[in-house]
């Protein structure tokens, strides 16, 4: 069970801290089943606004956002 595990490490934190938040990090990414190509088509589409000066965080912002939508 997915929730116990992330439960088990969040309470490991202080024994684990570096480990923790490895597998923390890992466990919480969702799975999915975009096809690779299609990921990049979307970020060729928004490459042309780095021009205009958006983040590198705001560009990913909007990839997820884009993926999960």
């Amino acid at each position: 069970n997915v929730g116990d595990t992330i439960q088990w490490w969040s309470k490991c934190q202080s024994m684990y801290p570096h480990l923790s938040c490895m597998a923390l990090d890992y466990l919480c990414i969702p799975a999915t089943s975009i096809n690779v190509k299609h990921l990049f088509s979307k970020g060729q589409v928004l490459m042309p606004y780095l021009h205009n000066r958006l983040s590198s965080q705001t560009m990913h912002t909007l990839l997820c956002l884009g993926h999960w939508s």
